[in-house]
């Protein structure tokens, strides 16, 4: 019995881990803009095999994240954009496919492509990287449109040159990537003409602090009971017979 009860003790402390993890990682990132919050899912799976019948490990399932929006700072800066409500800044992924992403802090690279703070190319409309022209002022609209005056031209002479990919997938198709990015299913492009931007402004992270700080607390101290309920049931089944007993 002492077996069953310390292999039952493992699966759970291995839980814990993962809840730590995620409660650490979102911690960190709750300066971070747009991020949205990590939510682990676990899901009991039981072992098959000879002399197994009771036994089940508890593994962390596919993500949850949590996408409520993050309050929306006025930063007045032109190529600062918040997705206003549900909705996506449509980027190019570093594997070629279409991401999608709430940091709308924006710049222009040196070869006039407009980039995200992480580096990721924004794409339009098309599902294209956009690439700007040399400009001497610029102007994004609240339907993702980009408007600009090129170098040399007089202030009134006013072109638009593209449009932000503005996508709204739905919420149970969105996955998050290794490089923090989202993805809809396996990279599709998608435009939703509804979704709107504030510009001038970004989407902090949706995380509250305070809360990550308790779950860790949480977290630590569950992991420290069930080391010392493995520890107590470890000497109960000392000397027993059981291949799991520790001497």
């Amino acid at each position: 019995m002492s077996d069953q009860l310390i292999y039952l003790l493992m699966t759970g402390m291995n839980s814990v881990q993962d809840r730590m993890t995620a409660s650490a990682n979102n911690l960190a990132n709750a300066g971070t803009t747009g991020f949205k919050a990590q939510q682990p899912a676990f899901e009991a799976v039981p072992f098959y095999g000879q002399g197994l019948p009771d036994r089940a490990d508890v593994v962390a399932q596919e993500e949850q994240p949590n996408f409520k929006s993050g309050a929306i700072q006025t930063t007045g800066r032109s190529l600062d954009v918040a997705v206003d409500g549900p909705g996506w800044i449509g980027v190019q992924a570093p594997d070629g496919t279409t991401a999608y992403t709430r940091d709308g802090s924006m710049f222009i690279s040196s070869s006039g492509a407009l980039q995200t703070a992480g580096g990721h190319p924004v794409i339009d409309q098309n599902g294209n990287p956009i690439v700007l022209p040399p400009l001497s002022q610029i102007t994004i609209g609240s339907d993702g449109s980009i408007s600009g005056v090129r170098q040399g031209q007089q202030p009134d002479q006013i072109t638009m040159f593209a449009r932000i990919d503005l996508a709204n997938p739905p919420a149970q198709n969105m996955t998050r990537r290794p490089d923090g990015l989202f993805q809809a299913g396996n990279g599709q492009f998608s435009v939703d003409g509804n979704v709107t931007l504030q510009v001038g402004a970004l989407e902090g992270s949706n995380v509250s602090s305070v809360g990550a700080m308790v779950d860790m607390i949480k977290n630590t101290r569950m992991f420290q009971m069930q080391t010392q309920m493995l520890h107590t049931v470890a000497t109960m089944g000392a000397g027993s017979q059981s291949p799991l007993s520790l001497q």
